[in-house]
């Protein structure tokens, strides 16, 4: 049975009050968003994961794969104005098949 995991990753932060949201802050040299998508793929490591970033932050998340040599393989897709529609664009990239876990990825 094929498992999928979409990873919303879409807030902002504010509550933070930093200039980047939290899901791109360092946490013991590295971003807590590669924490969580390296803890999915140690579960399983052919999980088809879906990683639901706001649109004005996808290129910044490609500079960190970058930065930081990540090749855990995941697609990005752009977030909505809401979780509700960030959720929705997410499980819109899977197929209709198998398992699907939501996961904030900051918690």
């Amino acid at each position: 049975m094929q498992r999928h995991a979409v990873i919303v990753a879409g807030g902002a932060g504010q509550r933070m009050g930093r200039s980047v949201p939290k899901q791109f802050l360092e946490l013991d040299g590295k971003p807590i968003l590669m924490y969580t998508l390296e803890q999915f793929y140690m579960f399983d490591s052919s999980i088809d994961m879906v990683l639901v970033l706001p649109q004005d932050y996808v290129s910044y998340w490609k500079i960190l794969i970058q930065q930081y040599h990540f090749i855990i393989p995941h697609r990005i897709v752009d977030g909505g104005k809401h979780r509700f529609f960030s959720v929705q664009n997410g499980l819109k990239e899977i197929e209709p098949t198998g398992v699907v876990a939501v996961h904030d990825a900051v918690r």
